[in-house]
């Protein structure tokens, strides 16, 4: 096969999403799969620089189906793509994630960061999420189908510089889902509560164990509105956090209230293009 697809996660080597959409997509591609040896969902863009990550290869029959790595997300296709593989891939695809990736939550995204750190080598990225509840019953069958399609584009097409794809898929039987839509980032969050646990090594403890989903206002093309239509949402993203538009804005407004000289010299020349 001439195409090659990096696979990872934040559910962890061993995650039902990931397995499902290595057997679909192994249809047209050479895929190599390095993921968390433990769950890592929350973790964003961590990556480890003090401790030792150990490698561990998984496999079934005898062959080796993929490779746990004692790291983060990030940590895997960093790994991957550095260490791993003998030729970079056409295409990192971060999923199946179970649970939405949206809103404020995107930044806390472990699935997400592994996109991202692909799209910083200069790879095509993606990252799938399937909306699943806790303890739902889960079929990624069509997620797979879906996202190798979608694979199979962007490997023949590719993707504009700089540019992630995020995609939402309902958790629902094919025919119930209502179409797809190209949706922004939207407002949504979690509130966050934290419980008391008793103590750890004398001091008081607590955990996080979050609760409802405050969703977005407003905009019908926020990704969880597209969701609660039942429609795929698929956002694209940039890790470009620059505001390209106010640069100038916010140079003028610096320099009419702080007088000084060095403000002046730091004046930019020209609006840069987006």
């Amino acid at each position: 096969m001439k195409y090659r697809v990096l696979l990872s996660n934040d559910d962890g080597i061993l995650a039902a999403g990931i397995r499902t959409l290595y057997d679909e997509i192994s249809r047209i591609a050479q895929v190599t799969i390095v993921a968390p040896t433990s769950e890592c969902s929350g973790i964003g863009h961590a990556i480890s620089l003090f401790n030792n990550l150990t490698l561990e290869e998984k496999k079934i029959d005898g062959k080796i189906w993929g490779y746990g790595l004692a790291g983060t997300p990030a940590d895997c296709v960093k790994f991957a793509i550095t260490k791993l593989m003998k030729e970079p891939p056409h295409l990192v695809i971060s999923g199946i994630n179970r649970g939405q990736n949206t809103g404020n939550s995107i930044l806390y995204s472990g699935t997400v960061a592994a996109a991202i750190e692909g799209l910083m080598f200069g790879i095509p990225s993606m990252a799938v999420s399937l909306v699943a509840i806790e303890d739902a019953p889960v079929d990624y069958g069509y997620a797979a189908k879906l996202t190798t399609r979608i694979a199979a584009l962007i490997l023949e097409k590719g993707l504009p510089e700089g540019i992630l794809l995020n995609i939402n898929i309902p958790n629902l039987p094919e025919e119930e889902i209502r179409g797809v839509v190209i949706s922004k980032q939207g407002r949504s969050t979690y509130t966050d509560y934290f419980e008391p646990r008793g103590e750890h090594e004398g001091l008081p403890a607590f955990r996080n164990v979050g609760g409802e989903m405050l969703s977005s206002a407003g905009d019908e093309d926020y990704d969880d509105i597209v969701l609660a239509q039942n429609k795929i949402s698929i956002t694209p993203l940039r890790f470009d956090l620059t505001h390209h538009d106010l640069r100038m804005d916010i140079d003028r407004w610096m320099r009419q209230n702080i007088q000084d000289e060095l403000f002046e010299l730091a004046k930019p020349k020209t609006k840069p293009p987006r």
